[in-house]
């Protein structure tokens, strides 16, 4: 079962799944890691800004709302990330206000609920995109 990171888990992580409802983020970790992923969670912008900081992340799955933050607050103020993939149950057009405003820094948005193959999917390409554009960086 996924959680949080402590100090005994793996310097790399597949995927980071950031959501401010526990069992959302569980769940989908759990999706991720049956598909033979790693997965890690964090539920505040604080705890997945660490993540980031002290693993080598090679994706992220970002609610769009957090219960003290936003998806662009996250992408403000991080530096240097892996891809991303937001997920929104707010509706397409806040999505896409983040694309417009946020595009270069994203890999994907969906509407939630994601479902199981497509999230699989989505995160599988993020990974392997960010692979390369490390190996050609």
């Amino acid at each position: 079962m996924s959680r949080p990171l402590d100090p005994g888990f793996e310097s790399t992580i597949d995927v980071l799944v950031v959501d401010d409802e526990w069992n959302v983020a569980s769940t989908t970790a759990e999706i991720l890691e049956r598909a033979g992923l790693r997965a890690a969670t964090a539920q505040t912008l604080e705890e997945a800004l660490h993540v980031v900081e002290s693993r080598r992340v090679r994706s992220i799955v970002l609610d769009h709302l957090l219960a003290q933050d936003d998806a662009s607050d996250f992408l403000d103020a991080a530096a240097d990330l892996p891809p991303v993939i937001v997920v929104s149950g707010v509706g397409r057009d806040v999505l896409a206000g983040l694309e417009v405003s946020h595009g270069s820094l994203l890999f994907a948005c969906r509407s939630k609920p994601l479902p199981p193959p497509e999230l699989v999917e989505v995160v599988r390409a993020a990974v392997q995109f960010g692979e390369r554009q490390v190996a050609h960086g």
